[in-house]
């Protein structure tokens, strides 16, 4: 009751309803703020909207979430369903991303296996999208060379843009403006999925309700 009688009145003492929103960069450079746009032109609702990264893992989004400092999340990983109700959507694929010169570099797409006697930077055990890989090399049945390993998938970009090994990461437009090939992956299934949840359990206020409701109906459309 506390919680929701300040939240009126931060709203009241500001112009418009205001949503609380998490995301991971790779969601929160592109697909969020175009949800959050389209919200605004569709609905012509007088809504603001804060958008935060906590550390960019997916653990810290849920943990705000789940002590109400976030409405919602959109991260690379679902929360205990116990906790949070959360739905799945299809997301850009995982790519292999090589430097420029490298043996690989002149191919125009790649398989999991081609990759295995390179080095690669791979995602720290604590990053989100860390199981989605290892599900990948699982399918082969199969490890990376690890030549090291780190949180950001930005960072994991820039070591491999300056020669320290290879990497799997999902397709992001900012790949492009390194110097490094991004090569398509064709074998196993590089499809991917991401998530956006909510604390079970609560009514969130009505313009996070009507969020939701729209981010569910928008995205299934993907």
């Amino acid at each position: 009751t506390l919680d929701s009688g300040v939240r009126t009145v931060q709203e009241a003492g500001q112009s418009g309803s205001l949503v609380l929103l998490g995301s991971i960069r790779t969601l929160g450079t592109t697909l969020v703020p175009g949800l959050m746009q389209d919200f605004q032109a569709q609905t012509g609702a007088n809504v603001r909207f804060q958008l935060h990264s906590e550390n960019g893992f997916s653990a810290s989004l849920l943990k705000a979430v789940e002590e109400k400092r976030l409405d919602l999340c959109f991260t690379s990983s679902p929360g205990d369903p116990t906790l949070f109700e959360s739905f799945a959507f299809r997301r850009t694929p995982f790519v292999v991303i090589v430097p420029q010169g490298h043996p690989l570099s002149s191919r125009q797409n790649i398989t999991l296996q081609d990759t295995l006697p390179y080095p690669q930077i791979c995602f720290a055990p604590c990053a989100g999208l860390r199981k989605s890989v290892d599900a990948l090399f699982c399918a082969i049945d199969a490890a990376p060379i690890v030549a090291m390993e780190t949180e950001e998938d930005a960072v994991i970009a820039g070591l491999v843009a300056a020669g320290f090994g290879i990497a799997v990461l999902p397709d992001d437009p900012l790949l492009q403006s390194l110097p490094v090939a991004v090569l398509p992956l064709t074998s196993p299934d590089p499809s991917r999925t991401a998530y956006l949840s909510r604390r079970r359990g609560i009514r969130l206020p009505d313009a996070a309700e009507r969020f939701w409701a729209f981010c569910r109906e928008k995205l299934a459309q993907k």
